[in-house]
């Protein structure tokens, strides 16, 4: 009983811990040629033509509409997304720069986040349509 009193109580720390710790910014977009898989995240390019400023609000609309999700800065604007369950958040930057997107997201704790920014960035990219 004493075991899973202590793990009870490691589990509720960690989650309140993992919801108030402040969420580090990306401070470079990484800048590829193609998309991108790492361990701990995704980044897409995409070119697109048009105006950059209405592909950003474009994105930004989408981005606060996704569950979970808050703005942290604008330049590079980026997000933040969190976990259902305990909260771990995911950091995701947006940089459009000379006829390319790029959409950068990774886990903040841990290794693997299980592809859940890989999902996210081409759900958002697929409700952003054709560029």
């Amino acid at each position: 009983m004493g075991y899973l009193v202590a793990a009870l109580t490691v589990v509720v720390m960690l989650g309140f811990y993992v919801r108030r710790a402040p969420v580090p910014l990306i401070l470079d977009v990484p800048r590829v040629e193609a998309d991108t898989a790492t361990s701990g995240g995704f980044t897409a390019v995409r070119p697109f033509d048009g105006d950059a400023e209405d592909l950003i609000a474009r994105i930004m609309q989408i981005a606060l509409a996704t569950p979970r999700t808050q703005k942290l800065s604008d330049n590079p604007l980026q997000f933040a997304t969190r976990s259902r369950v305990i909260g771990f958040p995911d950091v995701t930057a947006v940089d459009v720069h000379g006829g390319v997107l790029i959409i950068h997201a990774h886990s903040v704790y841990g290794q693997s986040d299980l592809g859940v920014n890989k999902a996210r960035i081409l759900d958002w990219l697929d409700r952003l349509g054709p560029l």
